[in-house]
């Protein structure tokens, strides 16, 4: 447990000495935390592909088209494979998909015995989506050298962010409330409301959190400093949610180029515009509970809270490009051996960022002084931060990991197709290149905690009948983090481990039309993480965290693929 605290302080260190203007002593995260910023966590996550989407006939043979071809997928992963098209080809293929996001060491967003019809918290529907779409035509055929020339304009969906994550603590005698990292918070850096005592949001967002607590009346400040207010820690209970929100998918805009040199040697080029479109909302709550005869009343405590929510919203989008060259040899009719290189990816992203806090406080006198407090007793604060854009001159710029792949595919007695591929992503190579905040960096991260990953494709196709193929497949992404750093712990869910089981099958109704089915069940495994931390680099008895979280995902996907031939 000391080695993940360690990481902890270390990688917390690397996001919080970004400016002189944040807390330089104590350092702060978890998925309250940091949102403001696109942090080394979000960099990672969005670089994360399995490249399992694409058309289902791809879908269902794990994507292990690196030495097969002849398929849109091919404009994603190895271009040479659009040269093997022996005539034009369109496709479109919708998808749906339903995500269940179980949090093993916590319960149920709901209280226990809510019917489980209800705990909906954790699960996702996606109804419609688009996997794949995209055609190929033929610009050139000849006698010589080159038997043809295939272009191709294809989209492939690349990562699928479309997750909730949902979990509560119930009945905490003593915890530690967000509330006390935001008075750290206040305390270590000084925070000064105005002689009105008034309190406005700042030029920098990290403080809207404790801004926010302050004008709901979680903190106060007196001659001595913040403390927290309208709480007692000694005498509530205090019951804990959270939930996170995502939305959103990384495609990509494929132009490509295949040659097809005498049915043998098969070179491409693919031109990637990838476009990402990420939400995330946030959202952490608190009711604060007293046992009968425990309510605080009079000069103790004349105003007492009863619950707190938090509601934090950031949306990233952004455009990056990258290039991509292969190809693919077929020494004998049976073999295909095929290899592609992927550059990194260049983004370029802008960033926004809003929240809301809202609360209610009892008043034990019910002093009707308090024009803001209703008949019962109670009054209600709502506070919304403004919005906050980093865009134009001030985007984040990143690249993401460059990628090998190799992939073998034979063909036995013209009825069944096996094929393999493997890929070599280097995720230490991930690099901040700009971003608004001035000294931001996070190489040394990058570098100390990440490694190259292993993935590997595997596929089979059988003809059962002349127009009924039937297919299998598998795909494994393995640990992308460093021997040591297994129980590294983010700020947010961060997915380390990847397993997909693929199967389908395909109807072709004549020699121009045909159709697809794919469904596909995966498992991602993600990083230990935290609610709300404050790690003090001198003194350790002064620390604040919330317990270890693990989340695992299990996602459900169905595609269906239309397409023409011509």
């Amino acid at each position: 447990m000391r080695k993940i605290y360690a990481i902890v302080a270390m990688l917390a260190l690397s996001i919080m000495t970004i400016s002189s203007s944040r807390a330089q002593s104590v350092d702060f995260g978890g998925t309250t935390f940091n949102n403001d910023i696109v942090g080394w966590n979000d960099l990672y996550g969005m670089s994360f592909t399995s490249h399992n989407y694409g058309t289902a006939r791809s879908m269902a043979m794990g994507n292990a088209f690196t030495a097969l071809g002849a398929d849109m997928i091919s404009a994603s992963l190895n271009p040479a494979g659009i040269g093997m098209y022996v005539e034009s080809d369109v496709s479109i293929s919708p998808m749906m998909q339903f995500t269940k996001s179980p949090t093993a060491n916590a319960k149920s967003f709901y209280p226990e015995g809510t019917p489980k019809h209800k705990q909906k918290y954790s699960d996702h529907c996606a109804p419609f989506g688009l996997a794949s779409a995209g055609g190929v035509a033929t610009a050139y055929k000849g006698t010589g050298a080159i038997t043809n020339v295939n272009i191709g304009f294809v989209y492939n969906r690349i990562a699928d962010f479309n997750q909730n994550t949902a979990f509560a603590s119930f009945g905490n005698k003593g915890t530690e409330s967000l509330a006390n990292i935001f008075c750290t918070l206040a305390n270590v850096d000084g925070l000064q409301t105005n002689s009105d005592g008034t309190m406005p949001f700042g030029n920098d967002p990290f403080y809207w959190g404790p801004t926010l607590a302050y004008k709901n009346g979680l903190i106060n400040k007196d001659d001595e400093g913040w403390f927290i207010d309208r709480i007692d820690a000694d005498l509530a209970e205090i019951d804990q949610y959270s939930a996170v929100e995502t939305r959103g998918s990384l495609g990509e805009y494929a132009l490509t180029i295949g040659l097809n040199f005498r049915d043998v040697v098969y070179v491409g080029a693919s031109l990637g515009i990838q476009s990402l479109n990420y939400k995330q909302t946030v959202f952490y709550g608190e009711d604060y509970i007293y046992a009968p005869g425990n309510e605080p009343s009079g000069e103790v405590m004349p105003y007492q809270l009863t619950y707190m929510n938090y509601e934090q919203r950031t949306r990233l989008t952004g455009t990056g490009f990258n290039f991509k060259i292969g190809v693919t040899a077929r020494p004998v009719d049976w073999l295909r051996i095929g290899v592609a290189y992927h550059t990194p990816t260049f983004y370029s992203l802008t960033l926004r960022y809003g929240g809301d806090m809202w609360s209610e406080t009892l008043s034990a006198g019910n002093n009707p002084e308090d024009y803001d407090i209703n008949r019962f007793g109670y009054m209600h604060d709502n506070v919304g931060t403004p919005i906050w854009e980093d865009a134009g001159p001030n985007s984040w710029n990143y690249r993401s990991p460059s990628r090998l792949m190799m992939g073998a595919a034979v063909t036995l007695a013209k009825r069944v197709i096996l094929s393999v591929d493997y890929e070599r992503s280097w995720y230490q190579s991930i690099r901040l290149q700009q971003s608004p905040i001035v000294g931001l960096s996070y190489t040394g991260s990058m570098k100390e905690y990440f490694k190259g990953s292993n993935t590997v494709r595997v596929g089979a196709e059988a003809y059962v009948l002349p127009f009924l193929p039937v297919r299998v497949g598998y795909i494994w992404n393995g640990s992308t983090l460093r021997d040591g750093y297994k129980d590294i712990v983010a700020t947010h869910p961060m997915p380390t481990q990847q397993s997909y089981i693929t199967a389908g099958f395909g109807i072709k109704f004549n020699k121009c039309v045909y159709m697809d089915f794919a469904y596909q069940y995966g498992t991602t495994k993600y990083s230990s993480y935290q609610t709300f931390y404050a790690i003090d680099e001198f003194d350790p008895n002064l620390n604040i965290e919330s317990r270890l979280f693990t989340t695992k995902t299990n996602r459900h996907i169905g595609v269906i693929t239309l397409g023409f031939r011509f």
